[in-house]
């Protein structure tokens, strides 16, 4: 795997979070050891948030050991514009560095209906204490307002996955915007690892999708999470493909996953069919 291209997503350091998360929050010492690996598979990119729990914490704590070696991203809750420089500096404190590489708005209704917060986000910008800043998006429809609007965003991330082409489309116009494109939930936050008959009728229309999935991989004989990754990894328009682990073995079948490359490449049509 290229990992120039892989963000370690962080919400399972403070949090309960995916659909198969089956261990809950992961203890700080096993942290450490998922980023320590992170570290020598040559991931350098680190995806938090104000609202992943203890998170921005869990990451200040091995920081204050082992010292930064990341480019680390996180974003900002939903609050009133006249907190947004003690939240901020809050998760700064947490995790023990004097800047960002990235912050992003983590609700894009909240930042488009409350203006003077992006106005703070880019005073923080000039004042070199973040590098890139950004939204989180969910629906195109929001990015089609940002460029509507011509808000001048460096990063945005969104939703991007087999199942989930919904921003493809916008990908090369970000790209001459000169946007840094991120996306998440390249496994749906774990459904795609699920046995299709475990899935209840929330996920009815999804089910059969998951169903061929599953039999392409068997015949192809490629993991699932290399099909999945790889598909997202080989978007040239895409800078990071942002992947939670739980466990360091996890993180270096994530690595390894690169050897299915070629593989995937050869078979993305019937991935985008």
């Amino acid at each position: 795997m290229d990992t120039n291209k892989i963000a370690l997503g962080t919400a399972q350091f403070g949090l309960d979070y995916g659909i198969s998360n089956k261990t809950g929050q992961i203890p700080e010492n096993q942290v450490f050891e998922i980023l320590d690996e992170s570290i020598k598979s040559g991931i350098d990119v680190l995806d938090t948030a104000y609202a992943y729990g203890t998170s921005e914490l869990v990451i200040g704590n091995f920081i204050k050991k082992h010292g930064n070696v990341f480019k680390i991203i996180s974003k900002l809750p939903e609050c009133d514009s006249k907190d947004v420089k003690n939240v901020f500096e809050s998760s700064l404190e947490k995790l023990g560095v004097d800047g960002l590489y990235g912050y992003m708005c983590h609700s894009f209704p909240h930042c488009i209906d409350n203006p003077e917060i992006w106005n703070i986000l880019e005073k923080f910008k000039s004042d070199g204490k973040i590098e890139k800043i950004g939204i989180s998006l969910y629906y195109p429809s929001e990015l089609e307002c940002i460029i509507e609007k011509k808000i001048y965003v460096d990063i945005i991330q969104v939703p991007y996955n087999i199942f989930d082409r919904r921003f493809e489309e916008y990908f090369p116009v970000l790209k001459k915007m000169g946007v840094e494109i991120f996306v998440r939930s390249v496994f749906l936050q774990g459904l795609v690892f699920k046995e299709p008959l475990e899935l209840d009728y929330y996920f009815t229309k999804i089910r059969s999708k998951i169903v061929n999935l599953h039999s392409l991989a068997a015949e192809l004989d490629i993991p699932i999470a290399a099909l999945c990754l790889n598909f997202a990894v080989l978007n040239k328009f895409v800078n990071e493909v942002v992947v939670g682990v739980d466990s360091v073995q996890n993180l270096k079948e994530i690595v390894s996953s690169s050897i299915y490359r070629a593989d995937v490449e050869n078979i993305l049509q019937r991935l985008y069919s």
